[in-house]
């Protein structure tokens, strides 16, 4: 087992994006864009220098489901998680401005 404190001390935010699939009939992040939401925030952290820095991971149900856009969360250490739900690729620079604001 190796330990990989000094590792995740390094992560100044992260941002968790639902990709929750469910069936047929119901609403799902998946569906409403999610996985592609979660791919171009990845590829823009990398892109700007902030993959070390910034995680964006991937996750199942947030409990918010809509019938509009997926449901995110911003993480920093030592402040309320900011919430965020029916998020669109529309939403997408005003979402990066709260991902990286000091």
């Amino acid at each position: 087992m190796k330990d990989i404190k000094s590792e995740a001390q390094d992560c100044k935010v992260q941002v968790l994006v639902c990709t929750n699939e469910r069936p047929p009939g119901k609403s799902c992040c998946h569906k409403l864009g999610g996985q592609d939401f979660y791919l171009a925030l990845k590829n823009r952290l990398k892109q700007e220098g902030l993959y070390n820095t910034h995680w964006v991971t991937r996750t199942g149900c947030l409990g918010f489901c809509n019938d509009v856009g997926t449901t995110v969360a911003i993480y920093r250490q030592g402040q309320s998680t900011q919430w965020f739900n029916e998020v669109t690729a529309a939403d997408m620079d005003s979402l990066w401005q709260e991902i990286v604001r000091e």
